[in-house]
């Protein structure tokens, strides 16, 4: 009989439905936590995932192995969304979601090394839709019964999420979350200001550091 995992991570990439998929854990009684902003630092709070029966959005993505390592009964749920659909939210979240969030400087610095840019780059994230996914599936081949993959437009099936996790089913609300909003003209510019501003006042200090 197999046993309910010590932790689930979820590692759909980005604008791939980890919120919807959050709030259905948390309404399946699971303690979700939805961007570990605790793991983006060069050295990572590993600790505090301790306490969370599951995890997911940045930065899990970039560290499936290393969690599988941490956490070796750990269950993984990948969803995917199609390839166009996603470049066309990432489009959307490198211009607007980055001002409605008001990204810090660890947040673009982890896009730069996941998604191997700070901006939208439509051959680089489409390359790397395709080299992620590639990766996940190639990593679980020898272990499949660890890693559960949902297509967005199927839909959340929560009886078969239920049954993955070998945790009571139950009946969830299950509708679409994080909708897209447009940050304002003004928003955009004020926000790429005080981030430009930030870099340059970085390299200065740095520049100078090393004199």
């Amino acid at each position: 009989m197999s046993k309910k995992p010590t932790k689930i991570f979820y590692i759909g990439l980005s604008r791939s439905g980890t919120t919807s998929l959050h709030h259905i854990l948390l309404e399946l009684g699971l303690e979700s936590v939805h961007f570990c902003n605790f793991l983006l630092s060069n050295e990572p709070h590993w600790e505090k995932c301790d306490q969370f029966d599951a995890l997911g959005d940045s930065p899990i993505p970039l560290l499936f192995k290393e969690l599988d390592s941490r956490y070796p009964d750990s269950k993984f749920i990948l969803t995917i969304r199609q390839k166009e659909k996603w470049l066309e939210s990432m489009e959307w979240m490198f211009k607007h979601g980055k001002v409605i969030w008001d990204w810090n400087e660890s947040i673009h610095a982890y896009h730069e090394k996941f998604y191997g840019s700070r901006s939208f780059n439509k051959r680089i994230l489409s390359r790397h839709y395709d080299d992620y996914h590639k990766s996940v599936f190639d990593y679980f081949s020898a272990s499949p019964d660890k890693l559960f993959s949902i297509k967005l437009e199927d839909g959340f099936d929560v009886n078969d999420i239920c049954a993955f996790l070998n945790i009571p089913p139950r009946e969830v609300t299950n509708d679409k979350r994080n909708s897209r909003v447009n940050a304002s003209h003004i928003g955009r510019i004020k926000y790429n200001v005080r981030y430009y501003a930030k870099r340059a006042l970085k390299l200065t200090k740095s520049f100078i550091q090393r004199r």
